[in-house]
């Protein structure tokens, strides 16, 4: 029988062995869990596919007599450009947009109120999406309006009871993080592809297109414009469920708005991805048109 001193030992030796393991354990569960909603990934994708359709905003501009295509690509410009001083989310960003575009695929504004409408959408989005909102004053300040709090509320609230305070229907971005994912991309190919997605923020001829294939159609761009062997992987195509030929149209929009982007005024997109930060993709050429026929 071991003496009282080993038995001691033994136990102690026992209590540092679990001690040692119990530490280990959160590092292995955090190495196992890096993304919780991982397990459930498909499934919300599939989800997003079925609600996409739904409340989408249509090509409003053709029915406007003072919002042109130009004054909504000022404006989604501008919203590019406060987003980014206030250091806000992607996702604040593309539902900002989401926001501005269904209020006035239902509302009819004057020229004047487009950019309280704007104010207001990424206003209301970044309470939805951040965690830390930036305080109402610092948005008036940004984007130097000069009307009164209540005035913005009153706003605000006329944008939510008109959107039926739907906010959660699926952006390109939500799709984006899933293909990205699923391809594991590197970090030029991931600047290139965000690249895309806000430069199709600007394009008017892309609102009315489904989020899914929207973000398809960027990662696809981004593939083309970095001269990827195969352009379009079965794995994405599974991901997407798309296939290349469905790309091309809004690819082909996305080669031209990436083309004229460096002379364009409206350049808020092309500037922030010429930054070492998002490691200059938009100074690459555009995509060669001949390579789609491959």
């Amino acid at each position: 029988m071991p003496s009282v001193a080993l038995q001691i030992q033994q136990q102690q030796t026992g209590n540092k062995d679990n001690m040692s393991k119990k530490r280990q354990l959160p590092e292995i569960a955090s190495e196992k869990q890096t993304d919780p909603m991982e397990e459930y990934a498909e499934e919300i994708h599939s989800f997003y596919k079925i609600v996409e359709g739904q409340n989408r905003p249509h090509n409003y501009l053709w029915s406007y007599s003072r919002i042109t295509p130009r004054v909504r690509s000022s404006l989604v410009n501008l919203i590019v450009e406060v987003h980014q001083k206030l250091h806000l989310s992607p996702e604040t960003l593309h539902l900002t947009v989401s926001i501005f575009d269904r209020f006035l695929s239902q509302e009819s504004v004057v020229r004047v109120e487009a950019k309280l409408v704007g104010m207001c959408a990424m206003h209301i989005a970044s309470k939805y999406e951040e965690v830390y909102t930036p305080l109402l004053q610092d948005f008036s300040d940004i984007w130097m309006l000069r009307y009164s709090t209540s005035d913005v509320l009153k706003m605000e609230k006329k944008i939510l009871n008109r959107l039926e305070w739907c906010l959660s229907l699926p952006t390109p971005y939500m799709f984006l993080v899933r293909y990205i994912n699923i391809e594991k991309v590197d970090k030029e190919m991931e600047c290139m592809i965000f690249f895309f997605s806000e430069l199709a923020l600007t394009q008017h001829f892309l609102i009315e297109m489904c989020p899914s294939l929207l973000a398809a159609s960027c990662v696809y761009a981004a593939r083309c414009t970095l001269k990827k062997n195969p352009l379009w992987t079965k794995t994405l195509q599974r991901c997407t469920r798309y296939s290349e030929p469905q790309l091309i149209e809004c690819t082909q929009i996305l080669r031209y708005a990436h083309s004229q982007a460096p002379k364009s005024i409206m350049n808020a997109v092309y500037n922030k991805y010429s930054h070492e930060r998002f490691q200059k993709v938009a100074l690459y050429a555009p995509a060669e048109v001949e390579a789609w026929n491959n």
